[in-house]
């Protein structure tokens, strides 16, 4: 095989993989348990984002 051409192909691609939820945040995987019936059922309220937006919108507890 030719190696100038292997030269030009694969490696790292600039602008690939997930991009971050809010800017200069790292995120963090997160397990919790739970019946498969509960897990439809937050597939069908929206996943992760229903659950990031619940916690965003609750009060901190640490401010009361």
């Amino acid at each position: 095989m030719n190696e100038e051409i292997n030269k030009t192909r694969g490696g790292a691609g600039r602008g690939q993989g997930r991009k971050a939820l809010k800017p200069g945040e790292a995120t963090v995987p997160v397990v919790i348990r739970m019946a498969g019936s509960q897990k439809d059922k937050l597939k069908g309220l929206g996943g992760p984002q229903w659950v990031r937006d619940r916690i965003d919108e609750a009060p901190d507890p640490e401010k009361k």
